[in-house]
Parts: C-alpha cells; sequence; structure tokens
C-alpha cells in the first residue's frame, strides 16, 4: 500500500502570523502534524480596512453612502450619534459611539474623548487640550491625549514624554 504525504495550506494575515494552529482530522481526533513556514512570496493581497472608503449611513427608509472622508468627525448624545459632515451637513443616527467607533478604520479615525471620534484628515489645529477640526474646537479627554498626539509628527518644537 502506497502512502501518499498530503500538503495543506494554511495562509493567515499577518497580524494573525503568531496563532497557534492545531489541526484535528476525522473523528478519531487524529492531530496532524505541521509546520509553520515563514512566506518568501508575497502573492496574497491582504484587505483591510484601510481599503474601505465608504459607509452606507440609514436614513429614515434607506441607506445614504457617504465617503469616509467626508465625515470631519462624530459627537455622542446619550444613545445617539451626531455625524458631522463636509458643507456643514450633519446625520443623526441611532448608535452609540462606542459601536461606531469599533467599525471604522483606526488609520483615519481616532478618538478624542468620551463624546467626540475625529478624522485625523480633517485636523487643522492643536491647542492645549482642544483640537480644531473643520470649524469646531473640541476638547481633547486626558485618557486619550497621549494616542492621539503619538498619531502626529511635532516639527520645530520639543514635546515633553512621561
Amino acid at each position: 500500500m502506497d502512502k501518499k504525504k498530503h500538503g495543506v495550506i494554511i495562509t493567515l494575515p499577518p497580524h494573525l502570523s503568531e496563532l497557534p494552529v492545531r489541526i484535528i482530522r476525522g473523528t478519531g481526533c487524529k492531530e496532524l502534524v505541521c509546520s509553520i513556514e515563514p512566506q518568501d512570496n508575497d502573492d496574497t493581497v491582504y484587505k483591510s480596512d484601510t481599503q474601505r472608503k465608504y459607509a452606507f449611513v440609514w436614513r429614515q427608509n434607506s441607506y445614504l453612502k457617504l465617503t469616509l472622508d467626508e465625515i470631519v468627525h462624530l459627537e455622542a448624545c446619550g444613545s445617539y450619534c451626531t455625524i458631522h459632515m463636509l458643507e456643514q451637513k450633519e446625520m443623526v443616527i441611532s448608535s452609540r459611539l462606542a459601536i461606531v467607533e469599533k467599525v471604522l478604520p483606526d488609520t483615519d479615525f481616532i478618538r478624542i474623548h468620551r463624546s467626540h471620534i475625529v478624522n485625523l484628515k480633517h485636523v487643522t489645529c492643536l491647542t492645549g487640550n482642544t483640537l480644531s477640526v473643520g470649524k469646531e474646537t473640541l476638547p481633547i479627554g486626558r485618557e486619550y491625549r497621549d494616542a492621539l498626539l503619538d498619531r502626529f509628527i511635532f516639527l520645530g518644537v520639543r514635546r515633553n514624554r512621561k
């Protein structure tokens, strides 16, 4: 009887490369011996949240398509959230800010206060504990300040580090 070796290729995204892998075959719980080898070629394209450039926002009876770049900042108001957009437009959605924060790409959006998430592309000025976004000035919460400051490069002045 000729036994052939069968190979199984499991491709994990880079952020899961350290994940332990256990493969069980059949109902007899026979474990397969596997070895993890780094992939030399870069043939696989990983899709990340940064490629999602649009959002559908529920409005009355349908979804309105927005580009993420249109969103200037988001503001919490109880169990609702106000989306502030370009050209002074606003939309109110029935969702908590924490839930919206989880689906927005963290490459473009950051929480700066318990009531505010900003689109970093629309930040124009940092003064003390406030951030100018579009035509509004928003407070920066103490617990969010360091994470916010780490997203920028500061030139011409020394920034004190703890």
